[in-house]
């Protein structure tokens, strides 16, 4: 008897483990790391809210699977009833902006575009012909750019630059113009920019020099 016992409440127990996931209404509470998640997720995980558990985490995953804005996700049942989301969101860390319209898109470390602005204050370099939408890669060229922009604003405070004729020109104050390639080691680039301008400006640029041309093995003055 003891033995029938035990059997019949462990099919129950495994029964109860395989209805309760339908039967349980849950609501979705979404975080990340910087606190809220953005409204538009909010906005597509708040129609899971009074569904089932079941239907709400493989619907939950779907979701964000498909948001190119989140990185990594967790999901965690906690009782009563509440689907804890736990989103790793991207970050965007520069801006390409179209020059003829004004446009701006927001870029992360990857070069992959996260969202559209009308304003921002991160480095931004200026493009024509247009921009990547919401989802879609900038390019090696236009990353390589960016990551320039972003050391040059490091160390100088010069939030805008602009890739034109193949090049990526910059404004240093002291109205010195710096041409970049749009290929290289970036690090080298920006070691070389550092050093020649601060000779510059070391020796009160007594060459007058209002150009410093880094598309050379070495730099050239003008």
């Amino acid at each position: 008897m003891k033995k029938i016992f035990v059997t019949i409440c462990a099919v129950l127990v495994l029964v109860s483990l395989i209805i309760l996931p339908f039967l349980i209404r849950v609501r979705v509470d979404c975080k990340s790391q910087y606190g809220d998640c953005p409204r538009e997720v909010l906005d597509r995980l708040g129609s899971f809210n009074g569904k089932s558990l079941f239907f709400v985490k493989n619907g939950v995953r779907k979701v964000l699977k498909s948001e190119f804005m989140i990185s990594d996700f967790s999901l965690q049942f906690k009782l009563p009833n509440i689907v804890q989301t736990e989103l790793l969101v991207k970050k965007p860390i520069f801006a390409l902006k179209d020059d003829k319209s004004g446009n701006i898109a927001l870029v992360d470390k990857d070069g992959q575009v996260l969202s559209e602005a009308s304003g921002t204050v991160l480095p931004t370099v200026g493009v024509s012909g247009g921009l990547p939408k919401e989802g879609q890669d900038v390019g090696v060229t236009n990353l390589f750019a960016l990551n320039i922009a972003s050391g040059v604003n490091q160390m100088y405070q010069v939030g805008n630059s602009r890739i034109i004729n193949g090049t990526l020109l910059v404004e240093l104050p002291g109205q010195i113009r710096v041409i970049f390639p749009l290929e290289g080691d970036t690090q080298i680039l920006l070691g070389s920019l550092r050093l020649v301008y601060l000779k510059i400006q070391e020796d009160n640029n007594p060459g007058g020099y209002s150009e410093i041309d880094l598309r050379f093995k070495n730099p050239v003055l003008r």
